[in-house]
């Protein structure tokens, strides 16, 4: 009887399928092909700047980066060295790359034009922009006053104003406020008002 079981289970033994020899050297060649490809979890990706500065050809019709030419857009030569961004917001990574992905006023959204480590080697290159914002010596009073009150919310939608708004309202608007924009009236003399006025009329 126990010969008789021993022999059952020899034949079932032998009856099992086995995996044919090309088979199993297929599957040695896959794991040796990953093996060396160093299959495994994706390295952390380095920003470059010097990629970033490549990329910014995509920026560069708008926006100078080595002179404070402004084109379209203002000059970034000074992106990182300065306090706050146009939209008054202070000027850091997290706020560049906002702008960047969502764009702001009439800049378009880059959000679909790069890919996430793109956007990271642009960065990197943005923040190599850090340079001290220039004094204006030869600046009008107006034009002094003008960058220090109105130019974060009138940077492109002033020009022919003169044309647009009678003098009265014009004198209105920088004496009384509008909108965000505080009253000068008690804030500046009036020669520098007037200043202030005649410089507006000019854009």
């Amino acid at each position: 009887m126990i010969l008789e079981s021993l022999a059952a289970f020899a034949g079932k033994a032998h009856s099992r399928p086995r995996t044919p020899s090309g088979a199993r050297q297929a599957l040695c060649a896959i794991s040796i092909a990953l093996a060396a490809s160093g299959a495994g979890p994706p390295k952390e990706h380095i920003p470059d700047p010097s990629k970033g500065r490549e990329l910014f050809q995509t920026c560069a019709g708008c926006h100078s980066y080595a002179t404070d030419e402004k084109k379209y857009g203002p000059s970034l030569r000074t992106l990182f060295g300065r306090v706050t961004l146009r939209n008054a917001r202070p000027a850091n990574d997290a706020n560049v790359r906002a702008i960047i992905l969502d764009g702001y006023n009439r800049m378009p959204s880059f959000r679909y034009n790069f890919r996430p480590e793109e956007v990271d080697d642009l960065m990197a290159f943005l923040h190599t922009l850090n340079a001290r914002p220039a004094e204006n010596a030869t600046a009008s009073t107006g034009e002094k006053y003008f960058r220090a009150y109105c130019l974060r919310c009138h940077e492109h939608n002033l020009e022919n104003v003169a044309s647009r708004v009678s003098d009265a309202k014009l004198h209105q608007f920088i004496d009384e406020g509008h909108a965000a924009s505080p009253a000068l009236k008690g804030w500046i003399d009036p020669e520098v008002r007037a200043s202030l006025f005649e410089y507006v009329k000019r854009l």
